[in-house]
Order: C-alpha cells, then structure tokens, then sequence
C-alpha cells in the first residue's frame, strides 16, 4: 500500500482511480477512528457511497468547497498516521504472508497425499497437523 499519494495522484488531492480510491479506503478502514465524526462521514459518502461532492454538500447542506477541503485535510491526516504509524501496509503484508502460508500449505498436502499414495505409508496423522496448522491461519 503506497504511503503518500501516488504520482498520478491529481493535484486537487481527491483520488480519482481505483487504485487511489482503493488506497484511501484502506487507510479510512485502518484510521476512522482517529478523524472527526465529520471528516468520517464525509469520507464514507465520497469514497464508499460514491456521491460527489454536489451530492454530498446538498446532503450537508454546505458548500461544495467545504466538501473539498474536508475531504483534502481527512485524506492528508491518514496519509500522515499512516506515514508515522504504518498500520494500513502492515494489514496488506499479513493479509499477503497469509495467502502465501495458505499456498505453502496447499502444496505440502498435496505433496503428502502423492507421497502417501506412491509408498502406501501412513500419513493420517501429518494430514490432521497441517490440517491444523491451516485452521489456525
């Protein structure tokens, strides 16, 4: 997860790909807590409910530029925790080691059951620890 804004990030500050989008929302779901009810609010209307700023400034009943700026200090303020803190990167790198133990896995009890069915061995007991160890992640 990219810590400051993209490069291709527009120069207003909003994102506009789903990349950024994607970003945002990852940082949103690792620092809500820490913004203002406002700024929470604001932030879930533009980048999880999709309304756009006129949609949203009607909603509020504030200016479009309100919306803008709010939505511009919000998204600086978790790219600031996240640039001190990390949270967000460390959630995606457990949810990526994750996938690669649960891949890791996969093909060891694929590899056991060959071996098992070319030596005719026992291996009941090894499938039920990795069937564990699989459970546990």
């Amino acid at each position: 997860m990219t810590l400051q804004k993209p490069p291709s990030s527009p120069p207003n500050g909003r994102a506009r790909t789903l990349a950024e989008r994607t970003v945002v929302i990852g940082l949103f779901d690792a620092y809500a807590d820490l913004l203002t009810e406002r700024q929470r609010a604001l932030v879930r209307m533009y980048y999880h409910d999709d309304l756009s700023l006129g949609e949203i400034a009607e909603r509020r009943r504030i200016t479009r530029q309100a919306v803008f700026d709010a939505l511009r200090r919000a998204v600086a303020e978790m790219q600031r925790l996240e640039g001190h803190l990390g949270v967000a990167a460390g959630r995606e790198r457990a949810v990526r080691t994750r996938a690669e133990a649960h891949a890791h896995l996969a093909t060891l009890e694929h590899e056991l059951a060959r071996l098992g069915a070319h030596n005719g061995a026992d291996v009941a007991s090894l499938r039920r620890v990795l069937g564990a160890l699989r459970d546990s992640l």
